[in-house]
């Protein structure tokens, strides 16, 4: 992530209308939002530094007609911790994984001995006696 930007608005609807704005005006990825409680939404964007923040300006402006009330925060190359902690928003897509090998113990299965053979071979087809 190079950029993080939020902006928290109250009610989903002035929420909306910003995200919309914000990623008309720039270069910038809507990763999530979360319902803060209260009535407060919040939505983070990733992009480029100076995406990022002409984005977060416009959603302002546009979110601020709607909601007298709307804040913004714009973090420029966020500590691995923040993106770790934002993993779990509501709309965010999934990322992909390294993959990981693991190694199955197989069980070891031993030849079994063939058979011992019968001296007599008819000793089978014939009828009434037991092998």
């Amino acid at each position: 992530m190079k950029s993080l930007g939020v902006i928290e608005t109250r009610g989903l609807v002035a929420a909306i209308q910003a995200v919309d704005a914000a990623c008309k005006a720039a270069g910038v990825t809507c990763i999530g939002y979360r319902k803060v409680g209260s009535g407060l939404v919040s939505v983070c964007f990733e992009g480029e530094i100076s995406a990022v923040h002409t984005a977060i300006e416009r959603g302002v402006e546009v979110a601020s007609a709607t909601d007298a009330e709307v804040h913004s925060l714009v973090i420029a190359r966020p500590e691995r911790c923040i993106v770790d902690a934002l993993s779990n928003l509501k709309g965010h897509p999934p990322r992909a994984k390294a993959p990981v090998t693991t190694v199955i113990d197989a069980p070891v299965i031993e030849p079994q001995a063939p058979a011992p053979i019968s001296e007599d071979k008819n000793a089978a087809h014939k009828k009434g006696k037991k092998a």
